[in-house]
């Protein structure tokens, strides 16, 4: 769930992803150990039976 919410574009963050930022902060292995991965636009779901 949290990978498709930090893969949506938010014009606060200039058009960037929260994912893309924080590739630019966090360590990658940090990233891979806490299973952080990019979800393609055209893959986002934000609807509740996400969480199913």
């Amino acid at each position: 769930m949290m990978n498709h919410i930090n893969s949506t574009a938010r014009a606060s963050l200039n058009s960037c992803t929260p994912f893309q930022l924080a590739l630019l902060l966090l360590d990658a292995k940090l990233m891979s150990l806490m299973d952080l991965r990019s979800v393609p636009a055209d893959q986002i779901h934000l609807k509740p039976d996400l969480i199913k």
